[in-house]
């Protein structure tokens, strides 16, 4: 399986970037057509969206031929791996680069990169079946499967790579947020600088997009202990329920995963920007706190009614800590709520333990079958 993934991927990869060549520049798809920035922001409230398959300066030079000669050379070692599997670490990790690498020129359609590098990771750990790699365990995180979820709370060996799980997914969300904000500000100063973003795909970086990811790390680290705590404390304590700090610290980084797709936030641009980064935001987070809802029920082995009661009271309490004493002080990229005044948190968090106890939270344990 992962070695025809990376085929596939790579195949598109070079598809995409043959259509490039011949194109001459970037391919930029959007909603509508539209030629003009006024034409976008005159009735503001139809919304205009494109996505961009390159990025000049790369997939209109020299440079295109190079990116081209990778995405042969990632080609021709899957075909290898596919045909005879023979060193597949260190090919994998050649096919893992290369699909980086095609970025620059549109990624496969974007889904030729994405294929490349769940091959390339995945093939890292050939022959284990890929629902038992890292990269399958993540996709099943994704796919909300809670058997995934029941895996990781029962086997400790399984909290790297939660811990795996919640590096790379902050680490890719914060060069995704940083790309965007540093893009959005390149529009706020100048027409043409709009222009170029919206219609020939241009983006903004400089090296402080390295640095975001390590910042993100730091405060995910410190904000995924407290979050695992709280629900160890409600869980336990509260609901009576038996179970290893480590298994809730488990499922709980391993529901961090839905947030990795914020990378692609700097690939969508629209005439409102406010509103599309906020909808990735509010998707990608509500992703989260379904994974983390199955996979707190599959670890404190409770109905889902009172799972909702654990989250709401734990989710609560974090939340308060969160955007009352974290947030307010990170000047960093991103979509934060700040929510003032004080007192109108302290009334929804009185809300939401109001419902918590609804739910039976404070009752006597009931396991679920």
């Amino acid at each position: 399986m992962p070695f025809v993934l990376a085929v596939v991927g790579a195949t598109l990869i070079i598809i995409n970037g043959l259509w490039i060549a011949s194109n001459g520049a970037p391919i930029v798809l959007s909603s509508y057509p539209s030629s003009t920035t006024e034409q976008l922001y005159t009735n503001s409230s139809s919304f205009w969206g494109r996505i961009s398959l390159g990025i000049p300066g790369y997939a209109d030079s020299a440079w295109l031929l190079i990116f081209l000669a990778i995405a042969v050379v990632g080609l021709m070692c899957a075909l290898g791996l596919l045909i005879e599997p023979r060193r597949p670490r260190n090919l994998s990790l050649i096919i893992l680069a290369c699909s980086l690498l095609s970025i620059p020129i549109g990624g496969g359609f974007i889904v030729g990169a994405i294929l490349g590098i769940i091959g390339g990771i995945a093939g890292m750990e050939w022959p284990k079946p890929f629902k038992e790699t890292f990269m399958g365990r993540f996709l099943r995180v994704l796919k909300l499967d809670s058997s995934v979820f029941m895996e990781a709370s029962d086997e400790p060996k399984f909290l790297s790579q939660g811990a795996g799980i919640l590096i790379l997914a902050n680490v890719l969300s914060a060069a995704g947020f940083a790309i965007y904000s540093l893009t959005v500000d390149a529009m706020n100063t100048s027409a043409d600088a709009t222009f170029n973003v919206l219609f020939l795909g241009q983006i903004r970086y400089d090296i402080s997009v390295f640095a975001y990811p390590f910042i993100y790390i730091g405060i995910a680290v410190i904000k995924w202990f407290l979050l695992s705590l709280l629900i160890y404390f409600v869980g336990t304590k509260i609901v009576g329920c038996r179970k290893e700090f480590d298994g809730i610290a488990t499922v709980t980084a391993f529901a961090y995963a839905p947030i990795l797709l914020q990378i692609f936030l700097p690939l969508v641009f629209s005439n409102q920007t406010v509103l599309w980064g906020f909808v990735v935001f509010f998707v990608t987070n509500i992703w989260m706190i379904l994974a983390l809802l199955i996979g707190v029920r599959q670890a404190l082995e409770i109905p889902v009614g009172r799972t909702v009661g654990v989250i709401l009271l734990s989710g609560g309490i974090y939340w308060i800590i969160d955007y009352l004493a974290i947030v307010p002080f990170l000047e960093i990229p991103g979509i934060w709520f700040i929510l003032k005044p004080a007192t109108f948190v302290l009334l929804l968090f009185s809300m939401g333990a109001l419902l918590a106890s609804l739910t039976g939270i404070f009752s006597k344990r009931f396991r679920f079958e």
